[in-house]
């Protein structure tokens, strides 16, 4: 299943990250180049302390921060999993695209629940690509009312009709073992 979910910063597109065929749709629904990853949605900092390489001090520095953020890491664990083809042999359509995994930590209670029911979480801006990013929720019905109706999409939380125009998250990477930051986009 495909979902539609206010955040922290715009409306989202996101997926369960083992139903491949909803991450293929993503793509396609999005217009979206295959070299382009999708963010993570990870239910809290402790699933970052266990499964990626950051460390105890890099972590709380994220807790800290007082912005929207994407972090890029590695992941083993996720490493495995986009390398995985299923029985039928479906895997996923890029995975060599993956070098580092951009992470988001869950922000409100419908990505809680969302996360909590699907383990972590693809997820992209819900906007057509190279469009600008999507703050109402009508707006968003409209844009995907086609994949509404037919049931391949469902619109989460609908009582947040609006958003505030936060802005985009900042994307970053931590530079080895230090708190140096190198951005990628920093709003």
């Amino acid at each position: 299943m495909i979902y539609l979910l206010p955040t922290d910063t715009c409306f989202w597109i996101s997926c369960p990250i083992h139903d491949l065929k909803a991450y293929s749709w993503i793509y396609k629904i999005k217009k979206r180049d295959l070299d382009k990853p999708l963010a993570i949605l990870v239910p809290d900092f402790k699933w970052l302390e266990e499964n990626t390489d950051l460390n105890l001090e890099q972590i709380d520095f994220l807790k800290k921060y007082e912005k929207p953020f994407t972090i890029l890491t590695e992941s083993d664990s996720l490493r495995l999993w986009i390398n995985y083809i299923d029985d039928d042999n479906n895997e996923f359509i890029n995975r060599d695209i993956y070098i580092k995994f951009a992470f988001r930590v869950v922000n409100n209670e419908t990505e809680k629940r969302l996360v909590k029911e699907n383990w972590p979480m693809f997820l992209t801006s819900a906007n057509l690509s190279n469009k600008p990013e999507i703050y109402s929720g009508r707006e968003v019905e409209e844009e995907f009312s086609y994949y509404l109706e037919k049931e391949k999409m469902k619109f989460v939380w609908k009582n947040a009709w609006n958003l505030p125009k936060n802005g985009t998250s900042d994307i970053f990477w931590f530079k080895w073992e230090s708190l140096d930051l190198e951005y990628i986009r920093k709003n």
